[in-house]
């Protein structure tokens, strides 16, 4: 004997659908990117508020420096105080901004503005996966 499929209303799927939705999370906080203070030791430039960046970010010290080594050419290592030493003296609006793109591109939704994301690596690809409404993005790595 067959089964009889029900026929749902658009109405019906609709709820059903609305149903399967994570729940939605109230207004997102007001964010701002976090600014660097930098200092300069001889010929090189450190970073003195990296880790605290990256917690404000959400997102591993070391995807922040390689996107920064990347966009500087230039060397640089984390140290014993979670500091950023680059190879090099580098203007702190350079470092302002390059923050601010990596920000945009690889910590904001582009679908609901949320900072509350995931960076996830798959092979060559980035995931962005937006905890407040669900969307995934996929970006070339660096």
């Amino acid at each position: 004997m067959a089964k009889k499929v029900r026929e749902y209303s658009y109405e019906e799927l609709l709820d059903r659908a609305y149903s399967r939705l994570p729940a939605k999370k109230g207004p997102a906080p007001s964010f701002t990117i976090p600014r660097a203070e930098v200092m300069f030791v001889g010929g090189r430039t450190l970073l003195l508020n990296f880790k605290e960046i990256t917690e404000i970010l959400n997102r591993e010290p070391s995807i922040l420096q390689k996107f920064l080594v990347k966009e500087l050419g230039a060397p640089a290592f984390l140290n014993e105080s979670g500091q950023l030493v680059l190879q090099g003296r580098f203007n702190v609006h350079i470092l302002n901004k390059l923050i601010q793109i990596f920000t945009e591109k690889y910590v904001i939704c582009p679908t609901c503005g949320s900072k509350d994301t995931k960076l996830i690596k798959k092979g060559k690809v980035f995931i962005l996966r937006c905890e407040a409404c669900g969307a995934e993005t996929t970006l070339e790595a660096f």
